[in-house]
């Protein structure tokens, strides 16, 4: 009963970016076809998650499938999750014959999914009723006028229940003390955030939330500043021509034009404290280090793209972002879905560390 916008393709081409699935969904419309819609994180894939979609694609033409990213899902259920990253996560369900298409939403709630895409028909398992959806949720599907269907769950297939089975026979092996990266690397795993972050200058053709943007500048400004003055300022730089003309105008930065949102991190001297440099510097650089740590625990990609203490930069950026003359522009952060991965690691050398004396 389903269709898929290229039934002889592998798996992958299921696999849509929000504007791609607005594509496809208007193709379905125009020739006539209905869709059905539904939501989650479908980690560690099961059968029960296998016979839900199989269902779910019988109330429609076609069957799309938002799928929660790695942020999305550590937001809702917790550090520990997922165990597989989105983008398998994605390939696996688009592996099923009844999906359609897949699409990845990385805020909490796929609200953004339902308003680009209004389905005719709105899927969730059974554990749920009309009632105890989220309200947001259920009105703006209520007012694309989708009808509700709950199916039920298969009982004894729960990822949440595997893992627990998984855990009690391997109690040494539970994700937060096992040695796994620590063995190979000597790092604390607890630490895994720290010493994955790199500078990251692929990024995927996927854009960043703005309430993760948000919560990247919550995260900076919770940084530490001297006396307290916080002098610091972010310009967001969300417009797609103005970071191509700021990438062809630094050297060491062209990355800046492929990145799909950035923040310049300025500091205002007349804020800071003693209207000191030295402590505006400071106080920006733990902002900035903490955009960059927050950025790799929410699974995004960042690089620091130096501009202080170089005039010729800070002039040009001075002017193409009005900046007034007490703000100084610190660095610019890229932020992206990074399209390069890294293991843990540390430049930590021993002859650095000293103990009462030098």
């Amino acid at each position: 009963m389903t269709t898929s916008p290229n039934p002889e393709s592998d798996p992958a081409r299921k696999i849509l970016t929000l504007a791609q699935a607005q594509a496809w969904h208007a193709q379905l419309r125009a020739a006539g076809k209905s869709l059905a819609v539904t939501n989650g994180a479908f980690d560690l894939l099961h059968r029960g998650h296998a016979t839900y979609l199989w269902q779910a694609a019988q109330q429609a033409d076609a069957l799309l499938v938002a799928i929660n990213s790695d942020a999305s899902v550590q937001a809702s259920k917790g550090p520990d999750r997922p165990l597989v990253n989105e983008n398998d996560r994605a390939y696996l369900v688009a592996s099923l014959a009844c999906v359609s298409a897949v699409v990845i939403f990385n805020d909490p709630k796929p609200v953004d999914v339902f308003k680009a895409i209004p389905p005719e028909v709105y899927v969730k398992g059974g554990d749920y009723t009309e009632d105890s959806l989220d309200r947001e949720e259920h009105a703006i599907l209520r007012q694309a006028g989708a009808r509700f269907v709950f199916i039920p769950l298969v009982d004894g297939c729960s990822t949440t229940a595997t893992v627990r089975r998984i855990r009690e026979a391997r109690p040494d092996q539970t994700r937060s003390d096992r040695p796994a990266a620590a063995s190979a690397t000597g790092l604390n795993p607890r630490l895994d955030f720290i010493f994955r972050r790199r500078s990251v200058r692929r990024y995927q053709l996927r854009p960043v939330a703005e309430a993760m943007v948000t919560d990247l500048l919550q995260a900076a400004m919770a940084a530490p500043s001297a006396r307290a003055c916080d002098p610091w300022h972010f310009v967001i730089l969300a417009d797609d021509a103005l970071r191509a003309d700021l990438a062809a105008k630094l050297p060491n930065g062209p990355f800046l034009a492929d990145a799909p949102t950035a923040i310049v991190v300025c500091g205002d001297l007349q804020k800071a404290n003693a209207q000191s440099e030295s402590f505006l510097l400071v106080d920006c650089a733990a902002a900035i280090e903490n955009i960059l740590l927050a950025a790799t625990a929410l699974g995004l990609g960042a690089c620091w793209l130096g501009i202080h203490p170089r005039p010729e930069r800070t002039a040009m950026l001075r002017q193409a972002l009005n900046l007034p003359e007490s703000i100084i522009p610190v660095a610019i952060i890229t932020l992206g879905w990074p399209a390069e991965d890294h293991e843990p690691r540390t430049r930590a050398k021993a002859a650095r560390i000293h103990r009462n004396t030098f």
